[in-house]
């Protein structure tokens, strides 16, 4: 399992390199990644205490008032086209907090799409100012397909265009917190696909923007700042398969909540052989 937190839950400093720019200021988060849930709350716990140097960080207590135990499923966002295996997890998913006890409804997330495009613009706006010269003098065949492949996805804004992209972004993290103000927990996949083989993403135009395809949800939704948390809930084969679950600012309580009871209804998660 792993967690990926609210923007300013977990702080993050490193002085051996310049401050971040803004791309990565708003959107680069530092998270644990576990075999239970139990410790990732543990770990949670333990990297969001205070420090300064980030001012990003907020004090903001890791548990809040309760929620009522309400989630959605939106198993294919926005058109995107989703393995079978992924929507059984999905609705095993579901089903393992419906017998919980918890009030589940399928329906439409807010947008994923001009999120996830709005991100690559401005990754890729840092990266041209603080890494298009690295990238260059290295020159490293797959970071340089990698760094093409974006640039033919994202194209390269000027000033207007990242003024609009900081824009944006209020107003689709707006329609997200109403959403989630509804229902406090979305189920909706962590990739479209099960996980691919290494190097896929380099083997080819094709090949990259299926991958990116693929990982609609994961590009889009830290452009809003909010936590998600991916639930290991089982083995396709031998490949693992789960779920990834978002909820409003701060609510890293209700994901964990939630993650352990998926986690209770399934299968303990064991180790995979990578060369499998």
């Amino acid at each position: 399992h792993g967690l990926r937190p609210t923007l300013g839950r977990i702080p993050a400093a490193n002085f051996s390199t310049p401050d971040r720019m803004i791309g990565a200021q708003l959107m680069a988060v530092s998270g644990p990644i576990a075999r239970t849930v139990s410790d990732l709350r543990l770990g949670l716990e333990a990297m969001s205490a205070e420090d300064l140097r980030d001012p990003w960080w907020v004090p903001v207590p890791l548990e809040l008032p309760s929620l009522p135990k309400r989630a959605a499923l939106t198993v294919a966002p926005e058109g995107l086209v989703v393995d079978a295996e992924v929507e059984k997890a999905l609705r095993d998913a579901a089903r393992r907090l419906e017998d919980a006890g918890w009030e589940l409804t399928e329906t439409t997330c807010p947008p994923l799409r001009e999120a996830a495009q709005r991100n690559l613009s401005l990754w890729l706006a840092d990266i041209r100012r603080a890494g298009r010269d690295v990238i260059a003098k290295e020159d490293d065949p797959d970071a340089n397909f990698v760094f093409a492949q974006l640039e033919a996805l994202a194209g390269e804004p000027d000033l207007n265009a990242i003024m609009d992209i900081l824009q944006a972004r209020a107003a689709l993290t707006r329609q997200w917190q109403v959403f989630l103000n509804d229902y406090p927990v979305l189920i909706c996949p962590a990739s479209a696909e099960l996980p691919f083989p290494d190097l896929l993403d380099v083997e080819s135009p094709d090949a990259f923007r299926r991958i990116a395809e693929a990982q609609l949800t994961m590009i889009a939704i830290p452009f809003m700042g909010l936590p998600g948390l991916t639930v290991s809930t089982g083995m396709a084969g031998d490949t693992p398969v789960g779920v990834q679950l978002v909820a409003g600012r701060y609510r890293e309580d209700v994901l964990l909540d939630a993650g352990e009871t998926i986690e209770r209804g399934g299968a303990p998660a064991s180790p995979v052989d990578p060369s499998t």
